[in-house]
């Protein structure tokens, strides 16, 4: 089961670092679409906008209090673009998009084939951010930004009005040193006073034993994400429902859903997996 996860999650980390170098290109028009409801209606999402009936942009982002113009960190953008293609018209105008990776060991940690190539690549990757993310035909006067989550820049400190979580949160609980500390005390200085982090995460019932709830499956407690986001000084403000799913068993690995898998009719019927949804504050 562990190989077919990690097979799974490769997949779609490797989809994250390279689709969009070579799909995604913004258009100017697109990006001077000015609020979320018009990012959002615009033709450019069509070949999305299925997953809005699991994923809520609307009111996820809504929730997360996320406006125009505003500075925001997303949290392993990619992954097809899908929360990407919508921060960046977002905030092209008047705003900043920042990104943030996770550093070469963790990635080494997470895939036995993390070679020398892949290191290659992942520099790029971070170096380059600007050019992955398709920004320059976006904003080119307000080029997007990539830092690994363990060491941002001490430049970037109270830069951001928002950080953004989108199931990206597992593997940070992963191994005999978690780097959860280490990520969300470079988050808590990433913010200014008042910021906001959004976290949207596969969730694993609180009756999970904790070698499932590890991250190794995708799924985490909703509590463990909570004492994490405590300890590094964060406090919770309020949390949601609406991501939730609750034919999601939730016992087995993630990458069983969609949409990773969309040839099963069994998974495709319990559709994508139940999350949590939550909003925390910086004082």
């Amino acid at each position: 089961m562990i190989k077919i996860a990690k097979f799974s999650a490769m997949a779609m980390v490797l989809t994250a670092l390279t689709s969009l170098n070579s799909n995604t290109v913004l258009s100017t028009a697109y990006a001077q679409e000015g609020s979320l409801s018009e990012v959002l209606s615009h033709e450019r999402r069509n070949g999305n906008r299925a997953r809005d009936e699991w994923r809520h942009p609307s009111r996820t982002l809504s929730f997360f209090g996320i406006e125009p113009g505003m500075t925001v960190a997303e949290v392993l953008p990619g992954s097809g673009g899908w929360y990407t293609q919508i921060l960046n018209p977002l905030t092209a105008q008047e705003g900043r998009l920042i990104g943030l990776t996770y550093p070469d060991s963790l990635w080494s940690q997470m895939f036995n084939t993390w070679d020398d190539d892949a290191r290659e690549r992942n520099g790029a990757h971070i170096e380059q951010m600007d050019r992955y993310m398709s920004v320059a035909s976006v904003s080119p006067t307000q080029p997007i930004v990539g830092y690994t989550i363990d060491n941002i820049p001490d430049k970037e400190n109270g830069q951001a009005d928002a950080v953004l979580f989108f199931r990206a949160m597992h593997h940070l609980f992963r191994f005999d040193e978690p780097l959860i500390d280490t990520a969300l005390s470079e988050v808590y200085d990433l913010l200014t006073s008042g910021g906001v982090v959004g976290v949207v995460q596969h969730r694993a019932p609180e009756s999970a034993a904790a070698d499932f709830a590890s991250g190794n499956n995708g799924y985490v407690k909703q509590s463990a994400v909570v004492a994490a986001f405590e300890r590094a000084g964060f406090a919770l403000e309020a949390s949601s429902e609406m991501n939730a799913n609750e034919n999601d068993s939730a016992d087995n690995f993630v990458w069983r859903l969609p949409p990773t898998r969309r040839d099963n009719p069994e998974t495709l019927a319990i559709g994508e997996s139940d999350r949590m949804t939550l909003r925390f504050r910086k004082p």
